[in-house]
């Protein structure tokens, strides 16, 4: 009883989790219309239809430099002025500046809102995390918002590197780099009681307007579809393994989800998409179906898992066998656990590559494909080995 009071423990702790979010985008037009929404400019309201006028008093605006007090446009092109060293003339398609929107769970964020002096250090902490990830030269405007529905920061920051170099591919970095913030940032937040999202739903980058969206979607449809257990089954699975697999579902629910946003989009450009969505949203109540069910059937629960293991085994298993495309001469001295351990370094380096999950990999490592490429590689040992012993015996019959 013990260890199921402990799961339940676990259990409630997914249901009602409260996440730190973090969103950032590349400033890829003029940074007029941000700047209006941000500074929430006299005459341009309709940058922030959603504010309430009566709380806009509650905003405040934090002069970290000089820059800060500026007016955006100008503050960006003064802050790369002074700090631009390299002798290469800046391009015309430069992407100079980054904004960036830091908030939680609107449950929570209400909640230390009502406590000001954990609010000030929240805001605290995010103005440590931006200068510390950017600098805090490179951050010319960082304004906290109380007039919409959830507190948030807005801030902008010109993508200057240490050395006076103009790159936003290497400020901001590749995917890995930003999971790595991401990381960063909700360790920041841990003591507000605000946790990391769930890595890998498959989500693509998106602009502001589509990730205020499906984060008020997401927000909508949390707690009326979580993973049930029932109490009289526990003792059919170990914990950490229906953990695994609740993981790996319910990120394959989100990114559905994001899915689902997109094919609304593409619909009210074209008609003939209609029936792409119908399959997709189809798709969408199926696997809701299967989370309610997938721990009340054991043989349903491994049914879905073989294809979920098919589905990966499809996507990488062929990543994994091109690891192998030219086989080394080593391969004749191997014995069969030291080509298992070659197949298993070859995963290792898709996961990396692909930013696979321990899930994800777990279920790759259970794929036909992964066998069949460790089946090839013992296969490929014996035909070198016969052909090797044909040779010295052909030599031996002409002497």
């Amino acid at each position: 009883m013990g260890s199921a009071k402990l799961f339940y423990n676990r259990l409630d702790k997914i249901n009602f989790m409260s996440y730190a979010v973090y969103h950032l985008e590349k400033g890829s037009v003029s940074s007029g219309g941000i700047g209006n929404h941000i500074d929430r400019k006299i005459g341009a309201e309709h940058t922030y239809r959603h504010a309430d006028p009566n709380l806009k008093d509650l905003n405040k605006s934090f002069d970290l430099n000089s820059y800060c007090s500026m007016p955006l446009h100008q503050a960006i092109e003064e802050r790369i002025k002074e700090g631009y060293k390299s002798p290469k003339s800046i391009r015309k398609d430069a992407v100079k500046y980054t904004t960036h929107i830091l908030t939680g769970s609107h449950e929570k964020m209400k909640e230390i809102e009502k406590n000001p002096k954990q609010f000030e250090s929240w805001v605290i902490e995010n103005k440590k995390f931006l200068e510390q990830e950017f600098g805090k030269d490179n951050i010319v405007r960082f304004v906290l918002h109380r007039d919409e529905k959830t507190p948030h920061l807005h801030a902008v920051t010109v993508n200057l590197t240490s050395d006076g170099r103009l790159s936003a591919k290497e400020i901001i970095g590749n995917r890995k780099e930003m999971q790595n913030r991401q990381d960063r940032y909700a360790q920041a937040m841990q003591s507000f009681g605000l946790e990391r999202g769930i890595k890998n739903t498959g989500i693509k980058h998106e602009d502001a307007k589509t990730y205020y969206s499906r984060i008020k979607q997401s927000n909508d449809v949390s707690g009326k579809s979580e993973i049930k257990v029932e109490k009289n089954l526990l003792g059919s699975y170990k914990e950490e393994s229906v953990q695994n697999l609740q993981n790996v579902l319910k990120s394959q629910k989100t990114a559905l989800k994001s899915k689902e946003l997109e094919i609304e989009k593409l619909k009210k450009e074209k008609e003939e998409n209609a029936e792409y969505k119908t399959k997709l949203l189809n798709s969408n109540k199926n696997l809701d179906s299967a989370i309610k069910n997938i721990l009340v059937n054991e043989s349903y629960a491994k049914d879905i898992k073989n294809k979920m293991i098919a589905k990966m085994g499809e996507k990488h298993g062929y990543d994994v066998r091109n690891v192998f495309r030219f086989v080394p001469h080593s391969i004749q001295q191997k014995t069969n656990d030291q080509i298992s351990e070659m197949v298993g370094k070859a995963m290792e380096k898709v996961g990396a590559d692909k930013n696979l999950s321990p899930a994800e990999l777990h279920l790759l490592m259970a794929s036909k494909e992964v066998r069949k490429t460790y089946d090839y590689l013992i296969s490929e040992r014996e035909r070198r080995n016969d052909l090797d012993q044909k040779r010295g015996n052909d030599k031996g019959l002409k002497l």
